[in-house]
């Protein structure tokens, strides 16, 4: 009877695995489908083999122009080293944003209402923020309207070269360009241009040492 209990468990076990599993992959596959269904309505230029896993926000407007290079991927709240982060794009009216081939991301938020061009082969590490914007203005006078404080506030592009490794939760702001195959550290504040083959860190992040 103590056997006939075990296999039944083992039995029972097993299905709710199997159970559990289909409607994951399930939903994985409707929640892809619809965010690529997403940026087809929205004309974006994007490569078939693009991959979106977990659950994201991607808003992008009407007249923005983005392009999506082949092998991207994109994981949001279930996938990846943050979990349990939303990956959020974010596109704003006349802004541009240009994603390479073979790139990735995890939990990203990546806000452009400039311009943001990420290049090839470039690893965006979990909980990374990309803004080309302020949000708000700088002036105090400003933001006492919420018309100006929008419509002052500062925009600049960025540029991520090929093959850069950023390091999870990094924070990258306006006007910054990054050289070809440079690393920043974890945790990371990138206000300043970094050159090619260097590895910076710090909040301000700083020169470390050349590759």
């Amino acid at each position: 009877m103590r056997h006939l209990k075990d296999y039944i468990y083992i039995i029972y076990s097993l299905t709710y695995k199997v159970i559990k599993d289909s409607i994951r992959i399930f939903s994985l596959f409707c929640t892809s489908s619809a965010l690529k269904g997403y940026l087809i309505r929205k004309k974006v230029n994007f490569q078939k083999d693009i991959c979106l896993r977990g659950k994201m926000i991607i808003n992008i407007n009407k007249e923005a122009d983005v392009c999506i290079g082949r092998n991207f991927i994109c994981n949001g709240r279930g996938y990846g080293i943050d979990s349990g982060s939303d990956s959020h794009i974010v596109v704003g009216k006349g802004a541009k944003l240009f994603i390479g081939n073979n790139t990735g991301c995890s939990g990203t938020s990546i806000h452009c209402y400039e311009e943001i061009t990420i290049g090839n082969y470039v690893n965006i590490g979990a909980g990374t923020k990309i803004f080309d914007t302020d949000f708000h203005s700088l002036a105090w006078k400003d933001r006492e309207n919420i018309k100006t404080d929008i419509a002052n506030r500062k925009t600049a592009p960025i540029h991520i070269g090929d093959h850069v490794f950023i390091g999870t939760r990094t924070i990258i702001g306006k006007g910054v360009t990054i050289g070809d195959r440079s690393i920043i550290a974890a945790g990371s504040v990138v206000v300043t241009n970094i050159p090619s083959d260097e590895i910076w860190g710090g909040n301000p992040a700083v020169f470390i040492k050349k590759q």
